[in-house]
């Protein structure tokens, strides 16, 4: 019996002119780009002399972004989320030893780069010149370590104290309106946001697969930690590159976190478990071109002391 006594009725079915915008939709998400609804929402945006826009921003944010002279003029988002495909966990290593695991860190890449993607996509059809304010969220999707999230929400801005070059598109950053205006006023300019996900595969050695079954006392698991060693490398060489690409003389990394998995399979005949460590890189950050312009609003002070004695 349906709950509350009330009978069940079959969602209106969709008019052939709403299953052609959805599967046009479908088609635009399929290559990375966003809804068309969401399009023809933003050119809007752009269009208008003063729009009503929303944003994320704090007062305090909103203040100084007018003060830096960036002006707010709508709430941009992307986000994506990733099926893991089938892959080699390089379960047959049993002497030890480790290895990079691309095919893992796929998913977290391109996720991460259709979420930015599309961000920039609704900055650009706003008419936006930065995005600041940002706001990230990346996790496995439904608790699955296999399906992964990102979700990126900011506020896109125009600059209207430094003229750009048509068609160079919105600069995006990973920082706050706060730290964005402090590099403007060193005279510092976002350019684009660097990111990457390694993945590291520990096999442990004979003797350390023997400590993992009884007591040696405290003991370095060596493989492990050159596991996490090399994936910070891997990660750290890439969100290089990317920073120099992008024409950056310097990056602020605003997020840099790890986290280590466990698997372990019997190997049979008499050789007892062999355990593995998943070890997974995830860097984020901004590129940074010092120097780009004059410091705006004004140079940053001799700092103050201020000491209030109350009433």
């Amino acid at each position: 019996m349906p709950l509350f006594g009330k009978r069940s009725s079959a969602p209106a079915p969709l008019s052939e002119e709403d299953q052609q915008a959805a599967a046009v939709d479908l088609q635009r998400i399929a290559a990375g780009g966003i809804p068309l609804g969401a399009e023809q929402r933003l050119k809007r945006v752009a269009a208008s002399d003063a729009p009503v826009f929303n944003s994320d921003l704090t007062a305090k944010e909103y203040a100084i972004c007018q003060a830096a002279g960036l002006t707010p003029i709508a709430q941009v988002m992307g986000s994506s989320v990733v099926q893991h495909g089938w892959s080699n966990y390089s379960w047959g290593t049993f002497g030890g030893g480790i290895s990079e695991v691309p095919s893992m860190a796929t998913p977290w890449n391109l996720s991460r780069e259709r979420s930015f993607g599309r961000l920039r996509q609704e900055a650009d059809f706003a008419g936006a010149d930065s995005v600041v304010g940002i706001e990230l969220i990346a996790k496995s999707f439904l608790g699955e370590a296999g399906q992964v999230e990102y979700a990126i929400f900011g506020t896109a801005v125009r600059d209207i104290a430094f003229a750009r070059a048509g068609g160079s598109g919105a600069r995006l950053c990973t920082l706050d309106a706060q730290d964005v205006v402090k590099l403007r006023q060193i005279g510092g300019e976002t350019l684009d946001v660097i990111g990457h996900t390694s993945v590291v595969c520990a096999a442990l050695g004979m003797q350390a697969n023997q400590m993992m079954r009884s007591w040696w006392g405290n003991t370095e698991l060596t493989e492990v930690s050159r596991a996490v060693s090399a994936a910070r490398h891997l990660a750290m060489n890439e969100v290089r590159r990317q920073a120099a690409a992008a024409g950056a003389n310097e990056m602020v990394i605003s997020g840099l976190r790890h986290n280590i998995d466990h698997h372990e399979i019997e190997r049979g005949g008499g050789y007892g478990t062999q355990h593995y460590f998943i070890v997974s890189m995830h860097v984020l950050g901004t590129a940074v071109a010092l120097g780009a312009h004059d410091p705006h609003p004004h140079p940053l002070g001799v700092p103050m002391m201020s000491i209030n004695l109350g009433a």
